[in-house]
């Protein structure tokens, strides 16, 4: 998304949730002026902002299912320059890891997906939107990506 339509986006957002929510739909009717990617855009964090819930009012842990006897498998290995250090989290899509760049001398977090995931066309689809989504984003509280490497 370019820079300019996500500043709308953002903008419009935070605008929308400080009304009370029967009138959002008429105040986001006036400001989008028949926008309709716009639109879509807004009222898509809407939709996620009310599934969201009382997320980031619950400690973290609490939130989190990792898998250490699965994560324990790649505990140590080395995937070009990283190492693996550590399981942070496991969810639907896949394992994310604590790495170290040995190269760069960073910490970094990796994105593994499950072995059946890696064989289906459209789980690896779903993993490169994702990563290209988050790659034209620059912002302070959402994740860098560095790469995007399929390992056979």
């Amino acid at each position: 998304m370019e820079q300019e339509l996500w500043r709308k986006v953002e903008e419009l957002f935070h605008a929308a949730l400080e009304r009370p929510p029967d009138a959002r739909q008429t105040f986001l009717d006036g400001t989008c002026n028949g926008d309709i990617d716009l639109r879509r855009q807004v009222d898509l964090l809407l939709a996620k902002e009310k599934q969201a819930g009382s997320f980031l009012e619950r400690p973290a842990i609490e939130n989190m299912r990792v898998t250490l006897t699965a994560a324990g498998s790649l505990l140590g290995q080395q995937f070009g320059p990283y190492r693996i250090m550590s399981a942070l989290g496991a969810g639907g899509m896949g394992e994310v890891y604590r790495a170290h760049d040995r190269k760069l001398g960073r910490d970094v977090a990796i994105k593994t997906l499950p072995h059946e995931f890696a064989r289906d066309a459209e789980r690896l689809s779903r993993l490169r939107r994702e990563a290209r989504t988050l790659a034209s984003l620059n912002h302070p509280n959402i994740a860098a990506i560095y790469g995007l490497v399929r390992e056979t």
